[in-house]
């Protein structure tokens, strides 16, 4: 059809649809790492050639704004499961875009440091209170927003990423000022 009111309602139904499946599958995800009825697939994976095809991805939703990659010159392969790792690399950037201004401006950096590879996924966004940072990945917290009224969630996403991380035996951290932006760090031993 050419009517571009049912063009639009069609689009509507269709991202919200998305969006429904995206949360079930998030508490099904839940679910399965409290139970620990989940199997990581181990497997070696290009770092840099993975989060180039995730941020490609997800640049598709960006309607405005910016991803940069600022990657470590040398070749970074990891250990992961390649499923929960893109899942923890979304979440993330996620949340990324949702808490920015209008503008998101993203920036992945990858180092190597002793003994660890290491991702710093960093925004420019409305930033987290540093009272409300130690709960940010505490079961269904989410962060009052002030005035972002269009994010959408449970608060589960980012309590999986830290439990995912855990099974890997990875550490994240995030580090985050109020109105200057957050960044989340991903230490990965060899």
């Amino acid at each position: 059809t050419s009517d571009p009111r049912l063009k639009k309602y069609a689009s509507i139904i269709t991202d919200q649809n998305q969006r429904l499946n995206d949360q079930v599958e998030k508490v099904l995800n839940i679910a399965r790492v409290e139970k620990d009825s989940f199997e990581l697939k181990k497997e070696s994976i290009d770092l840099h050639d993975t989060l180039s095809s995730i941020v490609k991805s997800e640049s598709v939703r960006l309607k405005d704004g910016k991803i940069s990659m600022n990657f470590n010159d040398e070749n970074m392969e990891i250990i992961a499961d390649p499923l929960h790792f893109t899942n923890v690399i979304t979440n993330i950037l996620d949340n990324a875009i949702k808490y920015s201004d209008k503008h998101p401006d993203i920036t992945f950096t990858t180092e190597k440091r002793n003994n660890l590879n290491i991702i710093k996924i960093q925004d420019k966004g409305i930033g987290i209170d540093k009272e409300k940072q130690k709960q940010i990945f505490d079961k269904f917290y989410r962060v009052s927003t002030g005035d972002v009224h269009n994010v959408k969630g449970f608060g589960l996403g980012l309590f999986y990423v830290k439990n995912i991380c855990r099974a890997h035996g990875w550490i994240i951290d995030a580090d985050s000022e109020l109105g200057k932006g957050t960044t989340f760090t991903i230490k990965i031993p060899f």
